[in-house]
């Protein structure tokens, strides 16, 4: 840069000294006012910002449903009917003795690069690496979004492979997990009252099956035992009849609330297998960004050691200019 003196200035400054404490000043401003900072906005496409937990959130406490099974209400037949329904437990009291984890994990981080579609394309290819699953993607010149999901067995070495694709000054991670205990703990209670109902149930049915046994040896008994035109013997007749019939319902019935306890048996297993497959189930999203050439420098020098430096060059500019002067 020409160091050439200018007259109209006080001392002769030269327009190096100029640019440095010109240099200091702006970059002095930008540092300090955060608007102006190139910072890495998370979420989907232009800077809209998605919330690390309620959907998974970061602190998206996620639960199990535990009523999508198709599970319906006990039949309504004459002979019996359920005093309870199969809903969850709210809050189960898990005790401090039962130390479980059942780890649901969330992975979310924010990357800066010069090349934002080259690098998410690295993203998809280390996640389907790793056998993971692609949710959602996004990508743009200066914006670049993955949604993913990936086996929990995996998740250490994606990471550490992941991580590894940018410097880590130019990467923020956010992670947050959740145990899904009280919600186990809830299958299990949920599962002895199915089996204890299926049981009963079961019992109920051959007590049913063993009293119209019995009754109808009997009346059959009485009946052979009468004459043939007596009237006793009609009157036994009707009532073996209606032993059939009232039989017929009731054993209805309890086959009905046997179908009911097995259909809860078999959505209270389901549920199970859905929150160990969740737990083994990481998901997350990866936001990418572009940054700009003082965006990096920021990075390797944050605070005010720019604008500081810049002064420095400044100071023993203007002390070159002087020494100079005092030569001519």
């Amino acid at each position: 840069m020409n160091n050439k003196k200018l007259g109209f200035l006080p001392g002769y400054i030269s327009w190096l000294t100029i640019v440095f404490a010109l240099l200091a000043i702006v970059t002095f401003f930008i540092v300090s006012n955060p608007r102006i900072q190139y910072v890495t906005r998370m979420g989907y496409g232009r800077g809209v910002t998605e919330s690390s937990l309620g959907t998974k959130t970061l602190s998206p406490a996620v639960g199990v449903s535990m009523m999508d099974n198709g599970v319906t209400s006990a039949p309504t037949g004459g002979m019996m009917r359920p005093d309870y329904y199969p809903y969850p437990y709210q809050n189960p009291d898990v005790p401090i003795t039962d130390n479980r984890e059942f780890l649901k994990i969330y992975y979310n981080a924010s990357m800066q690069t010069r090349d934002v579609p080259a690098l998410t394309r690295r993203v998809e290819t280390t996640v389907r690496g790793y056998d993971g699953r692609i949710d959602n993607e996004s990508s743009s010149e200066k914006y670049g979004y993955v949604s993913f999901a990936l086996p929990q067995a995996k998740y250490d070495a994606f990471r550490a492979e992941l991580e590894s694709l940018i410097g880590s000054r130019f990467l923020k991670v956010n992670i947050s997990s959740q145990n899904l205990l009280s919600q186990k703990v809830n299958i299990e209670e949920q599962q002895k009252q199915a089996d204890k109902t299926l049981a009963d149930y079961k019992i109920i049915r051959q007590k049913i099956v063993t009293t119209h046994m019995n009754v109808v040896q009997s009346l059959q008994t009485q009946i052979d035992a009468t004459l043939v035109n007596s009237s006793e013997r009609v009157t036994l007749e009707n009532l073996l009849a209606n032993e059939n019939i009232s039989y017929a319902r009731n054993l209805s019935d309890a086959d009905a609330n046997i179908k009911y306890a097995q259909d809860w048996v078999t959505g209270v297993k389901t549920q199970d297998v859905k929150l160990l497959a969740t737990v083994a189930t990481v998901n997350g999203t990866i936001s990418i960004e572009w940054i700009s050439f003082f965006g990096m420098v920021l990075a390797y020098l944050p605070g005010f050691w720019i604008p500081t430096i810049f002064a420095v060059f400044a100071f023993l500019s203007f002390m070159n200019d002087r020494r100079h002067l005092k030569m001519v």
